[in-house]
């Protein structure tokens, strides 16, 4: 299994699916919503955030390995 290294630089704006186990404590609905590819936006702090707020996560951060193919 290869482990993909974060080379993006902050602002940068990724598409990718989350790894199950990244919304498991999440409502059901909102579950459904980011089981598909989202865009991702690079944070200051090196964590990743689901651009736009439309699905309710404006302030919920992703760390990098919890993105799934990320390109």
């Amino acid at each position: 299994m290869t482990i993909a290294t974060d080379k993006f630089v902050t602002g940068s704006v990724v598409a990718a699916s989350l790894a199950p186990t990244a919304f498991d404590g999440f409502d059901p609905v909102l579950r459904r919503l980011l089981a598909g590819k989202q865009f991702f936006v690079k944070q200051a702090d090196g964590r990743w955030r689901p651009q736009g707020c439309q699905l309710g996560l404006g302030c919920h951060c992703f760390e990098f390995s919890d993105l799934r193919d990320p390109h």
